[in-house]
């Protein structure tokens, strides 16, 4: 049974985003809870209880997030990320005290909702697997900043930014075995050790050093590397129906189309109609008559009297159109 998780939730560069004037990009908010608390969750249903966590030196507020509001029955610990120190130096230090096999993602990748649990199944289905990597067939993201997976029956044969027909488009989200353990262990003494700053490059640079790897493919996935992003998920998580709840006391003449989620402490103006695939932050307040249709209110923001906002991410330094 896989029971640990290597979690990185130091700030991406290729992460741009609007909102980070006052939270981390893993603290960027989805349907009511952090970036990184929503991949953790698809990990828990999995049934990972053990997290090893990368925070950067500045993103304190992640750990003391998920110290003060997280499961009681997991066990997070916290590696700070120094700034001089590359993320595969990082894990090449986390994987001398973990030799057991883990999964390993970022804090900004999506996919199914149970994906995580086909791909551990997968890993303690085929003993011997150095590296499991998930492959899409679609990416719901709005970066450009794509490596794929060349495949020849779900064995990983090169890792490049150039697409053909046999090629899946590659996530952050693996599974490592005792071979990759091994290689990330191997990093500090190595050039790729010194170099390599996000999970695609330090899979590749495994791949093309001859390290085998394997995949399991699946439809879609959504690298959370642009703001928009944020209202493709909320979507998707809106669908889900897992938090989608009314948590504010609202009028009657307020007219809610679902699925939206209206988190505690906000308020609503008398004939708003709000949704569909709405979200509402806490300290955000909405105008009467105003209309929020596929957007995200973020906290803070004032929508005016008989305003409507659509298809947009608002936040009080930022109106974002999707």
């Amino acid at each position: 049974m896989i029971n640990h998780a290597v979690v990185v939730a130091v700030g991406n560069a290729a992460h741009q985003s609007k909102l980070i004037y006052n939270r981390p990009r893993a603290m960027l908010p989805a349907l009511g809870r952090p970036l990184v608390v929503r991949v953790m969750d698809r990990l828990l249903r999995a049934g990972i209880e053990q997290y090893t966590v990368i925070v950067g030196e500045k993103e304190g507020g992640v750990a003391a997030y998920l110290d003060a509001h997280w499961v009681a029955n997991a066990s997070v610990e916290f590696v700070i990320q120094s700034s001089k120190h590359t993320l595969a130096q990082t894990l090449s230090e986390i994987a001398q005290r973990q030799t057991a096999p883990f999964m390993l993602t970022s804090y900004n990748c999506f996919t199914h909702l149970n994906f995580a649990d086909r791909l551990c199944r997968r890993f303690m289905n085929t003993p011997g697997t150095a590296l499991l990597l998930t492959g899409a067939g679609a990416s719901l993201s709005c970066s450009s900043l794509t490596r794929y997976a060349m495949v020849n029956e779900s064995v990983v044969t090169e890792i490049s930014v150039k697409q053909n027909a046999q090629a899946l488009i590659l996530t952050d989200l693996a599974m490592c075995g005792e071979a990759f353990i091994q290689y990330l262990i191997s990093l500090p003494t190595t050039e790729g050790g010194l170099l390599c700053n996000d999970l695609p490059g330090i899979y590749e640079r495994y791949v093309s050093g001859g390290g085998a790897a394997s995949i399991v493919p699946t439809s879609w996935s959504l690298q959370i590397d642009h703001d928009p992003d944020l209202l493709t998920l909320n979507h998707h998580l809106l669908d889900e129906e897992q938090d989608a709840h009314i948590l504010s006391e609202m009028s009657p003449t307020v007219q809610i189309i679902p699925p939206v989620r209206i988190d505690p402490q906000v308020s609503v103006g008398q004939y708003a109609r709000i949704g569909p695939y709405a979200y509402l932050e806490s300290g955000c307040s909405i105008g009467e008559g105003a209309v929020i249709e596929n957007a995200m209110i973020l906290g803070k923001v004032m929508v005016r009297a008989g305003e409507t906002v659509k298809d947009a991410v608002v936040a009080t330094r930022a109106h974002i159109r999707a």
